[in-house]
């Protein structure tokens, strides 16, 4: 116990001399340099702090308090608060808030706090807060808060609350809040993705786009019948709230081969342990006699109740919303599968529209 108090105690002693010796540090109402350590302030510049500090080319010094001002690169072995414009580069050995401009890149040892932009890549080992803009990447080493918006990437390698937008988002541990881009990963995700491809670990939310994937969400595989199709088979992944649905189908219309593939989006609605409802909307493009090359296209909307047989397969069924619009004609009229009775119809230019009540039944087995 006492071995602990005096361990306690040291490290106590060794921080506040620590923070003292930085209070200590000189400051001087301002500094002019050429190029280091060519300035008022000379080869002890390192160890002084400045209120304002103008490099006409390069400075390093000791800290900044107010405003920087380099020609091509300002350098500070301490912190920086309040405005800081450079040419080419900022680079803070310490704490880093207000707010900070670079023509290439910021680069901070510690903490960023406040509007960082820079032309190329915001760079900080410590935790950031407040927004970063940069043409190309913006890189935090410790936990993000705010906004990162970038051109290429945006990597957060701890804990993430707030927005990442970019061609590439990247959240290493938790996130909490959005990530809009080309290419989407959070390790733990409580908000939304929305993107070409979305990836986490785990998912509470929800992701929006052509592929995602949540390691621990839903994956199923479904076969099914409908009134216009002999079989459909759809593979499902995302998670329950709101996943993506891939599917393919195989029917006949007067005596030719009528093959279609489409996407969705689905959420499936628990109701009770073996119960579910499933609602999903779902695009396919159909092709007759081996011709893809025209519009036709049917739309559903399928309410489907799901009743679990085990943990993994289930029966399906359930009513559907049909709008079908094609411009192929066969024998003089148009459309390429046997409708039932529909419920609307609307001649085009160049095409028609149906719209029709149908049915799914089919089998799911869950992945």
């Amino acid at each position: 116990m006492m071995t602990t108090k005096l361990m306690t105690l040291a490290v106590t002693l060794i921080i506040t001399l620590g923070l003292k010796a930085q209070d200590d540090k000189k400051t001087t109402p301002a500094q002019v340099s050429f190029a280091y350590p060519v300035g008022t302030n000379g080869s002890q510049s390192k160890e002084i702090a400045n209120n304002y500090s103008f490099n006409i080319l390069y400075g390093i010094n000791g800290g900044v308090n107010t405003f920087e001002l380099g020609g091509i690169g300002n350098q500070n072995h301490g912190d920086v608060k309040g405005v800081q414009i450079a040419g080419i580069s900022n680079i803070t050995e310490g704490a880093s808030s207000g707010v900070v401009i670079g023509g290439i890149a910021n680069i901070a040892t510690q903490t960023t706090d406040g509007f960082h932009l820079a032309g190329i890549a915001n760079v900080s080992n410590g935790s950031a807060n407040g927004a970063q803009l940069a043409g190309i990447a913006n890189i935090n080493g410790a936990s993000t808060n705010g906004l990162m918006l970038s051109g290429i990437a945006n990597i957060a390698n701890d804990d993430m609350t707030g927005m990442q937008l970019s061609l590439i988002n990247s959240s290493h541990s938790n996130m909490n809040g959005f990530q809009l881009g080309l290419i989407n990963f959070a390790k733990k995700l409580k908000g939304f993705q929305l993107g070409l491809v979305n990836v986490t670990d785990t998912l509470e939310g929800a992701a929006l786009g052509l592929i995602s994937v949540t390691r621990n969400g839903y994956f199923a595989f479904e076969a099914s019948n409908s009134e216009v199709m002999y079989t459909n088979l759809s593979y499902k992944m995302g998670t329950s709230q709101l996943y993506n649905i891939y599917t393919m189908g195989y029917s006949k219309y007067n005596s030719k081969d009528v093959y279609s593939y489409g996407l969705g989006l689905g959420t499936l609605i628990p109701l009770h342990e073996r119960h579910s409802i499933a609602l999903e909307g779902i695009t396919n493009q159909m092709a007759y006699d081996d011709d893809w090359s025209q519009l036709n296209m049917l739309n559903k909307l399928n309410l489907t109740y799901q009743f679990n047989l085990t943990k993994r397969i289930s029966l399906i069924g359930g009513p559907s919303l049909n709008f079908y619009i094609t411009e192929v004609m066969v024998n003089g009229e148009y459309g390429t599968l046997d409708m039932p009775k529909t419920i609307w119809e609307h001649k085009g230019d160049k095409n028609m529209h149906y719209m029709w009540i149908g049915y799914n039944v089919g089998l799911k087995i869950r992945l």
